[in-house]
Order: structure tokens, then sequence, then C-alpha cells
């Protein structure tokens, strides 16, 4: 609770504060209103109402399952992107054991945490077949069987040439060739998840095929689908040669694909010796006032999720994006 108590709410809003404290705040706010306009604290009202604020479940997989859920909770968050792998319990989507999806699933509802999103990555055009392969199974397991795993929203990556990294560039991704292939594999994954109900979504980099608005937009275009949808992850867009365009490109994502994004993720953009890094919320550049006035704006129920966090770091990278949730004005 102590955190929440520095910032004055919880996370839905509600007033923790001391006795003494609120008189004090009290009197402020008297004083401030005769100068402050009513909408003036729209976005921070809009956020509260709005967003749930969630974190991967990677961050506590090292936990058994009823200790990291109640952790989950009195860490403060409401959702989760979950992987279903913890300490004790294990969910192997390429063998389905049902009854610990099952208990996986009831264990986070007993702690009143939402599943925010389905973890499906995998390299759509991974140049190694039988990983690949491996990652289509998962992929449709999760699409045929959401609704016995919580969620509708299963989320992956675009993909890569690259046969070391998901997460690394290749010559090649930027060719027509690679796109053609890249929007196949989307298309059939969205046709899927229309015809189970669910919902597709694709976490863009700047490192793989689907890398910059422009392909989000025209294979957004060619595969016009409802169920097909997009992580909004604005970190991912950054590279050194684009950083110091932060906020025109911030507020051009939010314009352009902002009525496609089924969920947020929350960390920052590092340039580093080793070239562009995705650390905790916090630790690089982000211009987090922008990025979270911008998910306030888009005014509608959305899961906010902590990316890229050690267990150690959690209090302050939470710490950090509530701190400026207060800020929004």
């Amino acid at each position: 609770m102590a955190h929440r108590e520095r910032l004055g709410y919880d996370l839905e809003g509600r007033s923790v504060l001391g006795r003494r404290t609120l008189l004090k705040a009290a009197l402020a706010g008297a004083a401030a209103a005769v100068v402050t306009p009513a909408w003036a604290t729209h976005l921070r009202t809009k956020f509260r109402k709005n967003v749930r604020l969630g974190i991967t479940t990677q961050v506590y997989a090292k936990l058994p399952l009823d200790q990291a859920a109640r952790q989950i909770k009195d860490d403060g968050f409401r959702s989760v992107l979950t992987n279903f792998r913890f300490a004790d319990v294990q969910f192997d989507l390429l063998k389905p054991d049902w009854a610990a999806a099952k208990k996986i699933v009831d264990a986070l509802a007993k702690q009143d945490i939402a599943i925010g999103a389905l973890y499906g990555y995998y390299n759509l055009v991974d140049p190694v077949e039988k990983r690949r392969q491996e990652g289509e199974a998962r992929m449709e397991c999760l699409l045929r069987n959401w609704k016995r795993l919580g969620c509708k929203i299963i989320s992956t990556e675009t993909g890569t040439y690259n046969a070391q990294s998901p997460w690394a560039d290749a010559p090649e991704n930027t060719t027509e060739e690679a796109y053609l292939k890249c929007r196949a594999a989307i298309e059939r994954w969205a046709k899927l998840a229309e015809k189970m109900d669910a919902v597709f979504t694709i976490e863009v980099t700047c490192k793989n095929i689907i890398g910059s608005i422009e392909r989000v937009e025209r294979v957004f275009k060619e595969v016009d689908s409802p169920a097909l949808q997009l992580v909004g992850d604005p970190a991912n867009y950054f590279s050194a040669e684009n950083l110091k365009q932060m906020k025109p490109l911030l507020k051009d994502l939010f314009t352009r694909l902002g009525p496609k994004i089924a969920l947020v993720h929350a960390k920052d953009v590092a340039v580093t010796e080793k070239g562009t890094e995705t650390p905790a919320a916090g630790l690089g550049e982000m211009d987090y006032p922008l990025f979270l006035r911008l998910v306030a704006e888009l005014d509608r129920p959305i899961d906010v999720l902590l990316e890229h966090v050690k267990i150690e770091d959690v209090a302050r990278a939470r710490d950090f994006v509530l701190g400026h949730v207060e800020k929004l004005p």
C-alpha cells in the first residue's frame, strides 16, 4: 500500500491518504479550484476509469503459482499477459494439460487478476521450419481454445528472416517477398481468430518485417478482418536514427493506428553501445508524459502491461508509470 499512498490513490482512483493529508489536500484543492477549470483533470480521470495496469507473468515465473498470483495482486496489478508457466505448474500448448491450464486461470481469478492477453509469440516466417511449425501449432491451440484460457486476445510478433533471434533484423525483412509471406501468415490467423470469435494481435518492432507505421497500415488494409488488431508498444518503433523524432512519431502512431490498438505494452527505449534496447519503464528515453496522455485519449477500456521488468525492479517501474499518471492534466 505504501506506493499507492505516495501517489494518493489506488489503481481504481480511490483515495488512500491519511486524514491530515486529506485536509491539506482539500485546502489546496479549494484554492486551486478558483483558477483550475473543471476539464483540467479529464485525462487523469479517463486513464483511471479505463486502464487496467498489468504486467507479464514471466516476471513471476520462478515463483509457485499461488504465491505468484498473490504477489501480482500485492504489487498492485489488475491484469497480466500470461504464458502459463510457473515454478510448480506449467501448461504446454504442444501437449495440452487442461487441468493445469484451469489451475492457473483459477489461481489468477481468485486474486481478481484478469488475463489481458495470451502469449502466442513466435516468428511468423522463421527460416527454421521445425521451430516455425511448433509456433504455428501453439498459435492454433490458443485461438481454438481461448475460452478455456481466460482471454480472447492472443499476441505475437510479426517475424524476421534472422534465424538466431525473433527480435533481430535481417536484410530480407525489407523485401516485398518477406512482406507477402508475413502477410499470408497474419491473414491465416486473422481468419481463424474471426471464426473462433478471438482477437489476433500483432506486435510491431522496427527490426521485424512489419516494422513501421506504413507497413502496419498496409497489412491492416490488405487483411481486412475485425479480428486483426494491434499491440500498442511504441518503444518498438524507435531506432537510433529516429529517436530524436519521438514526439511526432508517438503522435503519428496513435493518430493513425490508435483505433486498432487492443492492448498496450509499457517499457522504455534506449540507445547503447549494443544498439537500440528496450529496458523497463523509466530506464530509457521514452516520453512517458506524452505516451500516457495518448493512451488516456484512446478513452476506452484497455490493459497497459509492464514489460521487461525484473522482479526486484517491479515497484520502481510501477511507481514510475503511476507517478506520470498522476501528472496527467
